[in-house]
């Protein structure tokens, strides 16, 4: 029992408000808009301590279906106060899946809701569908508008080194290995290697955007050293893919058959577009030593069609592309 007092005339307010409950909770609106007040004002205190309790013992209610009243309550207070909505929510799940939205947001859903069914026969179904085109609508032009300004900041960013700043970064680092299998084997016996002290010093942030990707090539064996080196390039790890070959390679502990590409993000970056997103699986044959498939330019670029890229120790330059490091 909560023994915090509340005065008179505040008693006779819950009163007239749980009145309003009572008469059924098909009248949501006002329901809604009495639990509101309640809640906002804190009528409950004397006998309760939260409103969720007050929920729970006074109406035998959770009190996210309280919310769901107060939502909808509100979501229909805010078509009220629109002059170009003439019809409004009948009944709550019509209302619900507008919660979701923005104010203006939910004008439009519902806007769109009604012009759906000229019959007049509006259901939740018919609401949640145009909530849900709304709401992609809205969070594809945020998007846009985030990859614009990307754009507009790595325009406007002074060139380094003559190349310029980067959203989109791809690399393939020369790894350098600890225990070659034999000196036949060795990687230095194909192209230069780098330390890994040498490959996190690289000054690629310094041509990386505020907001960036960097997509890394790690070896099996090189996956911490991989984490590390996004890391130290200013990049914080989000998920990988995995290039599956058809036949198997050598091996210390197993014989070899997939290498990792890491993600790494900074700043804000958007995510691409669910179209564009890829399977996080590539399959693709064996080329020449360490190249890797050509089909990872064309997954990127589907991935981020709007932003400039570069590709760091670049073994041949791709048009649209610019190169940068030890293989240019």
């Amino acid at each position: 029992m909560n023994e915090s007092i509340i005065t008179l005339d505040e008693r006779s307010r819950l009163y007239q408000l749980e009145e309003t409950i009572r008469q059924g909770l098909n009248t949501f609106v006002d329901v809604g808009n009495a639990l509101l007040e309640i809640r906002d004002k804190r009528l409950y205190r004397q006998e309760y301590s939260t409103f969720e309790e007050y929920c729970r013992e006074q109406w035998n209610m959770k009190q996210s279906r309280a919310y769901q009243f107060m939502d909808s309550a509100k979501v229909v207070g805010n078509l009220q106060s629109s002059t170009i909505v003439e019809l409004l929510p009948i009944n709550e799940s019509q209302a619900r899946p507008l919660t979701t939205l923005e104010p203006a947001e939910q004008i439009e859903a519902w806007k769109r809701a009604l012009t759906s069914t000229p019959e007049g026969k509006i259901t939740a179904a018919i609401v949640l569908k145009a909530a849900k085109e709304v709401e992609q609508e809205r969070r594809d032009e945020r998007r846009q508008e985030r990859i614009e300004n990307i754009a507009e900041i790595v325009a406007n960013n002074k060139p380094i080194d003559g190349i310029g700043v980067f959203p989109v970064i791809y690399a393939d680092p020369p790894w350098q290995y600890d225990f070659p299998i034999s000196d036949s084997r060795r990687i230095e016996n194909q192209y230069p290697t780098m330390p890994i002290e040498e490959i996190c010093a690289l000054p690629v942030e310094k041509i990386s955007a505020p907001d960036g990707i960097l997509f890394l090539w790690a070896s099996t064996p090189f996956l911490k050293k991989g984490l590390r080196v996004l890391d130290a390039w200013g990049f914080d790890y989000r998920t990988s893919m995995v290039w599956v070959k058809p036949s198997i390679g050598p091996g210390q502990w197993v014989r070899q058959r997939h290498e990792y590409l890491l993600i790494g993000v900074r700043g804000s970056i958007p995510t691409p577009k669910g179209e564009n997103k890829p399977d996080s699986v590539i399959e693709s044959p064996r080329e020449e030593h360490s190249k890797k498939p050509e089909i990872v330019y064309d997954i990127i670029e589907q991935m981020y069609p709007e932003l400039p890229k570069v590709e760091l120790f670049c073994r041949s330059p791709r048009e649209g592309w610019v190169s940068w490091g030890n293989e240019t």
